[in-house]
């Protein structure tokens, strides 16, 4: 009975490391990543753009070519941009892997437009 308790746990808490963040419709999440580059700032918009070490393969050519991915917003807001940029600062400086959150929109200059971080853990 002990035996089948330790594994039974085992199989619990080992389905619970694999479990996916999910995306909302028409998003998918991409990566693991570690970000290179993170810049916050105005452009017509609050505008936040990241910047990854590894190849990235999207639908999109300057997110694919340049290795970034950005979000911008041009309602007078910021919130969004600025918890994006703080998990990234946060992700980048302890060179941690992370899982973007993209959508389809391609920008000619900017690459898929940013929803989310997914910081992950070793």
């Amino acid at each position: 009975m002990k035996k089948l308790f330790v594994l039974l746990f085992g199989l619990a808490l080992s389905s619970n490391v694999s479990a996916t963040t999910n995306a909302g419709a028409g998003q998918k999440w991409y990566g693991p990543y570690t970000i290179s580059k993170v810049a916050r700032y105005w452009d017509g918009g609050h505008r936040i753009t990241v910047h990854v070490n590894e190849k990235m393969q999207t639908p999109c050519e300057v997110t694919n070519t340049e290795g970034k991915v950005s979000y911008n917003v041009s309602v007078n807001t910021n919130i969004h941009s600025d918890w994006l940029f703080s998990a990234s600062a946060t992700a980048q400086s302890q060179n941690k892997k992370v899982m973007l959150l993209l959508d389809r929109t391609c920008a000619p200059n900017y690459g898929l437009n940013l929803h989310g971080v997914e910081i992950l853990s070793e």
